[in-house]
């Protein structure tokens, strides 16, 4: 380095963009005044009752429902999605395939009191 610029820059290299006097000065000082006088300056902001709003997400899942399957015992899983068309699926149990109102996401195994009061497949 050229002596001659030697006191008119630091020897510290620094990745801010702050100047020279920034850095000298107490930044920390001046921001917390700053916060001081903001807080006290603003007015108490009240709380408005917001009526309750049910709130379905588009990321969630929509429900789930089982319908009654040929063979005793089991069940398919069908996405409950509002005015979804119908949707035909090749019976795992006999040749015919049935119509379920949604999209079809699996099939389960259920005990026969709970397989009783589920709806029947169409068809």
């Amino acid at each position: 380095m050229n002596p001659a610029r030697r006191g008119i820059e630091s020897n510290h290299m620094t990745a801010s963009r702050m100047s020279r006097r920034d850095h000298r000065r107490g930044t920390a000082r001046r921001a917390r005044s700053r916060k001081a006088t903001a807080r006290a300056s603003k007015p108490a902001a009240k709380t408005v009752a917001k009526p309750v709003v049910k709130i379905s997400s588009k990321l969630a899942p929509p429900p789930q429902v089982m319908f009654r399957l040929c063979q005793s015992g089991w069940s398919v899983i069908v996405e409950k999605a509002p005015n979804a068309q119908g949707t035909r699926f090749v019976c795992p149990f006999c040749p015919v395939s049935h119509r379920v109102p949604g999209p079809v996401r699996g099939f389960r195994k259920i005990r026969r009191a709970q397989w009783v009061k589920l709806r029947r497949v169409e068809e």
